[in-house]
């Protein structure tokens, strides 16, 4: 029987792969999750997202405040002074788009959809009454005439709708919103005909956020506003929002985000390249984060409750893009920024404008995915030609924490230079998995090497220094010196 230990890197007669090969599959590992981020959506990946959120958050700079944007806000204040519970009736936005009409801003983008038309009981009453009135005849008399004329006067200025419509027309740029029916926006009507308006000029299956339908104000306040956008974000499943959706596919059509509709009638000279930023990310890039109270704010029982010539409410509106929203407690919904609080969603339809019109867009697919990859490839590969001259482990260990340290600060250069945004985690996984398989090998070599000298040692003894053992003289030797 053979009394030798067994080699290492033999178990039962199977040799491990070698390290050449087990530092191959280690980088495969690596470049398989770029591949796998820039196959389903681009970075961040779902390993990175954290990492991702602290980089945006705490290491970019933040976008400074824009001097043309502003918050008109339904907050507890103004449900307070105008003594009104949520919705606010139809009669109360016509007199708050009438004052933000006196004020002449540049346009006004409302995250709200008037989807379902005001409460008609009572206009319908006096309807049937005049009606009435008229078939009576009395009509041909003056008392009859004047008592018909109070009437219809007094209908019209209860007519929410009509009167809203006629603020809206009066403000000539007012974007009403919109929403495109997924699973995640509660049940409302989709528009009959299916349409907005004029659908974009961008292929609709190339968009990442993608719809069956599509809800919007009644058509008496649609064709009376500027246009429409929808309010829809995309929404991770770590519950925040990294990308903003500047269009929306539906039934082959492609339709606007509220701040990509308020940016094309800002800037109708810029509509190709607006439409073409828009494009990028399948229409979803990822956007950079606003500083705190980035967006001034202006309540919404002070536009109209402030005398119209207000110097004070003149600077605060005129000629800025006013956004009007609700962020009064409870009835906002809360949308997560990364590293951030939640916010009302009407501040990141201003601040996804914000970021359209100055081309701050962070990207992550197309060429950049294809980036991401082959920076990954390149940095694992790098890591295996120097491993093969790192004659310790400490000397391997170094070389991969310096590989690490370039292609994080190459990873940090892209995201906030051109804004270009490629895996992190998978060479750091690779770079990890190939330092692995290299202490193992090394292990495994030094194993081989004991083991040899120790069948040395037994073989050839007189190597170790000790003097040989003779053996005792036999029985013949003995009786030959006698």
């Amino acid at each position: 029987m053979d009394s030798h230990p067994a080699e290492p890197g033999r178990r039962d007669g199977l040799r491990l792969p070698s390290p050449a090969v087990s530092r191959a599959l280690g980088a495969c590992v690596g470049i398989v999750l770029a591949v796998v981020t820039a196959t389903t959506g681009g970075a961040p990946g779902f390993l990175e997202r954290s990492l991702y959120d602290q980089a945006v958050s705490r290491l970019l700079p933040a976008v400074p405040p824009s001097a043309n944007l502003v918050l008109v806000e339904v907050d507890d204040r103004a449900l307070a002074a105008l003594g009104e519970r949520w919705p606010l009736s139809r009669a109360t936005w016509a007199r708050a788009f009438q004052a933000l009409a006196a004020q002449r801003p540049a346009a006004v983008a409302v995250d709200v959809v008037f989807d379902q038309p005001g409460p008609r009981d009572a206009l319908e009453l006096g309807e049937d009454i005049l009606e009435a009135l008229q078939r009576s005849g009395l009509t041909d008399q003056p008392a009859g005439a004047a008592l018909a004329a109070d009437l219809e006067a007094r209908l019209r200025a209860k007519d929410g709708d009509a009167r809203l419509a006629e603020a809206l027309a009066e403000g000539r740029g007012v974007i009403l919103g919109a929403a495109a029916l997924t699973e995640d926006v509660p049940v409302m009507q989709p528009l009959e005909d299916g349409a907005l308006g004029t659908p974009l000029a961008l292929s609709a299956q190339a968009l990442r956020l993608q719809a069956e339908e599509v809800a919007g104000s009644i058509a008496p306040l649609r064709m009376a506003a500027r246009g429409s956008g929808t309010l829809n974000m995309l929404v991770d499943s770590d519950g925040v929002i990294r990308r903003y959706p500047y269009a929306v596919g539906v039934g082959g059509q492609s339709w606007p985000s509220l701040a990509l509709a308020t940016a094309l009638h800002l800037m109708p000279e810029r509509a190709e390249s607006l439409r073409a930023l828009a494009a990028l990310d399948h229409g979803a890039p990822l956007m950079r984060l606003p500083a705190p109270n980035w967006l001034p704010r202006v309540s919404l029982a002070d536009v109209l409750h402030a005398d119209p010539r207000s110097v004070g409410l003149d600077l605060a509106l005129r000629g800025k893009t006013v956004f009007v929203g609700v962020t009064a407690t409870g009835l906002h919904g809360q949308s997560t920024l990364p590293g951030q609080v939640a916010v009302p969603g009407v501040e990141i339809h201003a601040f996804a404008l914000d970021n359209l019109r100055s081309g701050r867009l962070m990207r992550s697919t197309g060429i950049v995915a294809l980036l991401g990859v082959l920076e990954t490839a390149a940095v694992l590969a790098t890591f295996a030609v120097l491993c093969r001259r790192a004659r310790t482990l400490g000397a391997a260990l170094r070389r991969a924490a310096a590989l690490a340290a370039v292609h994080t600060a190459l990873v940090a250069w892209l995201a906030s230079d051109p804004g270009w945004v490629i895996p992190l985690v998978p060479g750091w996984v690779g770079l990890v998995l190939m330092l692995l398989v290299h202490a193992a090998s090394r292990a495994e070599e030094l194993g081989r090497q004991r083991g040899a000298l120790r069948r040395l040692f037994i073989r050839y003894p007189q190597a170790s220094g000790e003097p040989p053992m003779r053996e005792p003289p036999s029985r013949t030797d003995v009786m030959r010196q006698d």
